[in-house]
């Protein structure tokens, strides 16, 4: 199989999943997402005691080396055995020495670009609800009246959070069983891996409004937009 058809592959299995999240049956998704659940467990603890072995017996190197390969790069990945870009380019970047920053241009200022997706009365103390902001999958969940939004898709998975369990703050992914918590959208289960993008959300007139992108105002200075029940920004 080559790495093109590898990527159709998934491709392949990403709209499979967003297929069976679309059908009018819950009890035959609630299966569906029961039977990844369970392949997924299988996968999970076989190749997590299959890399460990390779570790401790001191053959770290020869991961490192079999994780160039693309797609054992993806299934390792998928798995949290290999760190994701995102952590290897907070590490690489935790030092700037400052002649890197001197003379750096000033970023044009930017406004952020609030959409309603719907009122407060439709979403419940103690519940979540996804959203398609403009193309964007996104989790809103109301935590005692403070409103958090993150993103609805389990990082290197294509599982939609809101199929998943949600026990406040913490959101389980149904595929992969990776717990987040929602307010920060950071791992909530003691294990390394990439973190969910959380997005500003806020009240206007009992209206939800959330924003995934900003607008250019290079002569207003944004200010603070914040109200009760709202919550940005990581």
């Amino acid at each position: 199989m080559t790495e093109e058809e590898f990527g159709a592959l998934i491709q392949q299995l990403d709209a499979l999943v967003q297929e069976f999240e679309a059908l009018p049956y819950p009890q035959i998704r609630a299966k569906v997402f029961v039977l990844l659940q369970a392949i997924d467990t299988v996968h999970r603890e076989s190749l997590g005691r299959l890399i460990g072995r390779l570790r401790r017996e001191g053959q770290a190197e020869l991961v490192e080396r079999m994780a160039e390969d693309p797609v054992i790069h993806t299934l390792l990945l998928l798995y949290d055995l290999v760190a994701s870009e995102d952590q290897i380019q907070v590490s690489a970047a935790s030092f700037i020495p400052l002649q890197q920053i001197s003379g750096a241009p000033q970023p044009r200022l930017r406004q952020p670009v609030f959409r309603t997706v719907t009122q407060l009365e439709e979403l419940p103390t103690g519940t979540m609800q996804a959203f398609d902001v403009g193309g964007v999958p996104v989790l809103v969940a109301n935590l005692e009246g403070e409103l958090y939004a993150v993103q609805d898709t389990c990082p290197g998975s294509p599982a939609p959070l809101h199929l998943g369990s949600f026990s406040p703050p913490v959101v389980v992914c149904p595929w992969h069983n990776e717990a987040f918590d929602i307010r920060t959208g950071k791992r909530a289960d003691q294990i390394e891996g990439p973190s969910l993008t959380v997005f500003p959300v806020r009240i206007v007139d009992g209206s939800i409004q959330l924003t995934i992108d900003t607008a250019s105002d290079p002569t207003t200075t944004p200010g603070s937009n914040s109200q009760r029940g709202s919550r940005g920004g990581p």
